[in-house]
């Protein structure tokens, strides 16, 4: 089980894939994960498994480290996908079989409009904390992030 980020839209989506290879470095020594930095070096991947997060029936997973030029196109990729549909939903969370009650997600839900959209918006639910155990009772509670950006 992992992190997965995601776009979820009642329109299908475009699925985007870098269009060189890019070279990828891990120093786990140093903590250190380069992958060449380059605003293009991301992926758009059919995410099935929407429905199971929200009533969207179209989603895509965001495969990238964060760059503030990665999120500029993302914003734009989120701009062409509204010319389709109303809402549009980022999503960040953990990624999970089934919940019983004790372990159900707390999920933060927060609402922008395109023209308000920065790239401070899309990092900060990139960010989110997964499992800051928002929930005292329910510590093993994942923490859920969705925001929905409107026309």
């Amino acid at each position: 089980m992992s992190v997965c980020r995601f776009i979820a839209s009642d329109m299908p989506l475009t699925m985007f894939e870098p269009p060189q290879e890019y070279p990828f470095h891990v120093n786990i020594d140093e903590g250190i994960i380069d992958d060449g930095g380059a605003d293009d070096n991301y992926f758009l991947l059919g995410f099935p498994d929407v429905d199971l997060y929200t009533n969207k029936e179209y989603g895509v997973s965001l495969e990238w480290e964060y760059t503030d030029g990665r999120a500029k196109q993302i914003i734009e990729y989120i701009k062409n996908a509204l010319l389709e549909t109303d809402s549009v939903e980022f999503w960040l969370v953990w990624l999970m079989d089934y919940y019983e009650y004790e372990d159900r997600p707390y999920i933060h839900k927060y609402e922008i409009s395109i023209d308000e959209l920065t790239v401070d918006d899309i990092n900060e639910i990139n960010s989110a904390n997964v499992w800051n155990h928002p929930d005292p009772m329910y510590p093993n509670r994942p923490s859920f992030y969705c925001l929905t950006i409107t026309r």
